[in-house]
């Protein structure tokens, strides 16, 4: 790094200063696109929320981003593909690289009533070197077995019923089926924890019990800057 210069005459003296690695700081870019959804059996229409989860050495540069990713509603065309094609960019700046970045993914539907319910859940971790990458998270829809849930009575409003949860123990799954398959209104997750890298709550995530369904393409650019130099290594 050069220092400005002192003139000296006619002549210009440049002073070089090395910089230390604690004039450093670790950064780097996640530039892409939400290209879309696929193989989800529905004619309904999709949306897909993205949240990133990290470790507490991840610091994101535009806190915005924090309230996570929403795309818009968009509806299968004959390859049964949804495109969102929605852009994101997220910045961070890096202290440690425990807890890479991970996109959690809850895609959600909306019915020709226009009713919203959460479709399917995804997680995948962001690529670890430098350049173009291809992501696809296959997705999964949770049965509603052991688990807390929240049940939304139809046509109730998705903002009024965020905090009434009720628990139901096995015996009581098939209600939810039944409730899936006649009133379309599939079990959902009060809480993201068991989705989470370093704070997920993984006696729940023992007893979670789903059914796959379709996947999420994600399209990303990762710039690095000062990896090398700090000897950080995302592999």
């Amino acid at each position: 790094m050069s220092v400005p210069y002192q003139q000296t005459g006619n002549q210009l003296d440049y002073q070089e200063i090395k910089q230390t690695k604690a004039d450093l700081k670790a950064e780097i870019h996640f530039i892409g696109q939400i290209v879309g959804g696929l193989d989800f059996q529905t004619d309904d229409g999709l949306f897909c929320e993205l949240a990133i989860d990290c470790g507490d050495g991840w610091d994101l540069l535009q806190p915005g981003n924090n309230k996570g990713i929403q795309t818009q509603t968009s509806y299968a065309n004959p390859g049964q593909l949804f495109s969102w094609c929605h852009p994101f960019d997220l910045h961070f700046s890096v202290s440690n690289i425990i807890g890479w970045p991970k996109a959690l993914l809850k895609v959600w539907r909306l019915d020709s009533s226009n009713k919203i319910d959460a479709c399917s859940y995804g997680t995948s971790i962001f690529p670890r070197s430098a350049g173009y990458h291809q992501m696809t998270c296959e997705t999964w829809t949770p049965t509603g077995e052991n688990l807390d849930l929240e049940i939304r009575k139809p046509n109730e409003d998705l903002a009024t019923n965020t905090d009434q949860f009720s628990k139901f123990d096995r015996s009581l799954d098939w209600r939810f089926q039944a409730l899936s398959f006649y009133m379309e209104n599939p079990p959902r997750l009060t809480t993201l924890a068991p989705l989470t890298t370093d704070k997920g709550d993984f006696a729940r995530r023992k007893i979670l019990n789903s059914i796959s369904n379709g996947k999420v393409i994600i399209e990303v650019e990762v710039i690095l800057k000062n990896f090398k130099r700090l000897s950080f290594s995302g592999q």
